[in-house]
């Protein structure tokens, strides 16, 4: 039986490329400064899953930020049971983390968007939502932010740490704050296209660009370069960048 988790508001079919849709086969991310996300609270993006998630599937990597000796600041995938896992910092040194996950038995549907994100509070911890729906597994020790350093940010994928973790589906939108977003501020946000100047707003990547090896934020502060292993001419161009 197939779930659907929250509202999505249809929005107007755009001309304009404005997604990435990567594929595992080909180890594709796009690659985010170095401590990206470091000192961050927020991260809100849209996800499409190729597949209808299931107990047994693939596992499929949507965002990392992990530091090749082991310490993981952060990552999110569809777990191989189905649902969304995310592995959240609760220290600023070492290995100590928090798995939180999407409402158990509710899966995705394939070729569906779906908008996640990830809020960390000061007081209440960590928090997913998808969708603007809270989730009830709730990661209330990871209080501390996004508190680690030394590694780059990947968004649609794990990232060269451990290759083999890939995603094969279509992600767009990436938001990332400095501040704790509220439930209300997360669901009234949804659809929204960010100017670049609202308070706590680190970077918005619109992903509108429509081809090209990079996307930009909004102010143009950090630039994230497209990562594919296929070798074939404007691959990126004609494949990786799509309508939403």
């Amino acid at each position: 039986m197939i779930y659907r988790i929250g509202t999505y508001a249809q929005r107007n079919v755009s001309a304009v490329k404005d997604a990435l849709h990567f594929d595992a086969t080909y180890n594709e991310w796009v690659q985010l400064p170095l401590n990206f996300v470091t000192s961050t609270r927020t991260v809100s993006f849209w996800a499409k899953p190729d597949v209808t998630t299931f107990n047994g599937q693939a596992r499929q990597f949507l965002c990392a930020q992990y530091k090749s000796s082991g310490q993981r600041t952060f990552y999110a995938e569809f777990r191989d049971t189905g649902v969304i896992r995310m592995y959240l910092p609760t220290s600023s040194s070492g290995n100590s983390a928090v798995l939180i996950e999407s409402n158990a038995g509710q899966y995705f549907n394939a070729g569906q968007w779906y908008y996640i994100s990830i809020s960390l509070d000061a007081s209440t911890g960590g928090t997913m939502y998808v969708d603007g729906v809270a989730q009830t597994n709730v990661g209330a020790s990871a209080t501390l932010g996004f508190t680690r350093s030394g590694s780059n940010f990947y968004f649609g994928g794990f990232g060269p740490v451990i290759s083999t973790l890939g995603n094969t589906g279509t992600q767009k939108e990436l938001a990332v704050w400095t501040t704790a977003r509220t439930q209300s501020e997360i669901a009234a946000d949804m659809t929204r296209t960010f100017t670049g100047s609202e308070t706590g707003l680190k970077a918005y990547f619109p992903t509108a660009e429509g081809s090209g090896a990079t996307i930009q934020d909004i102010n143009s502060s950090y630039t994230g370069t497209i990562i594919t292993t296929n070798t074939t001419p404007n691959y990126i161009d004609d494949s990786m960048w799509v309508l939403s």
